[in-house]
């Protein structure tokens, strides 16, 4: 196994430390900024990291990419000011749901991805956590596109020092 139960906890719950320090980092009128036609603003964005990599997490569990609700369909009318909540639950669920699995299901029952591949459920768990951190990384690159100029790289990768 590529990782512990307790490692994927702890490093989900800091990506969604990350970001929502970065959610608090918004320069004004950065909820609306769209890098170009047809990609997601700031806010879509924000629903999208609030839920989308836990449904992900939710749907391998279940060995079944139907299972659950569409993350457009969850977050359509999520507030800005939902998102630390939003990200705070997410953990939780992520947590509760890891820990509920049977680790013989984790290792060798396989999931299949609705672009057709097939591997065990511990390699798919990786697929959430890379949206999770791939998003994070859009969303800092939306926040210096839409005008933070005092977010360095450190604000990327770090939680801030208590």
């Amino acid at each position: 196994m590529l990782f512990t139960v307790e490692s994927y906890i702890s490093t989900w719950r800091k990506e969604s430390g990350i970001c929502i320090n970065l959610a608090g980092k918004i320069p004004p009128g950065g909820l609306d900024y769209r890098p170009s036609a047809g990609q997601r603003n700031t806010l879509e964005l924000l629903r999208y990291l609030s839920y989308g990599p836990y449904n992900g997490v939710h749907r391998t569990l279940a060995g079944d990419w139907a299972a659950g609700r569409p993350t457009a369909e969850m977050m359509a009318m999520m507030a800005a000011s939902d998102f630390k909540a939003r990200m705070a639950w997410q953990a939780d669920a992520v947590e509760r749901e890891l820990r509920a699995a049977p680790m013989g299901d984790l290792l060798h029952k396989d999931m299949t991805f609705p672009w057709g591949e097939t591997v065990k459920r511990t390699e798919a768990l990786l697929t959430p956590m890379r949206w999770l951190i791939g998003y994070r990384m859009q969303l800092f690159l939306y926040l210096k596109a839409a005008g933070n100029t005092q977010l360095g790289t450190a604000d990327c990768w770090r939680l801030p020092a208590p």
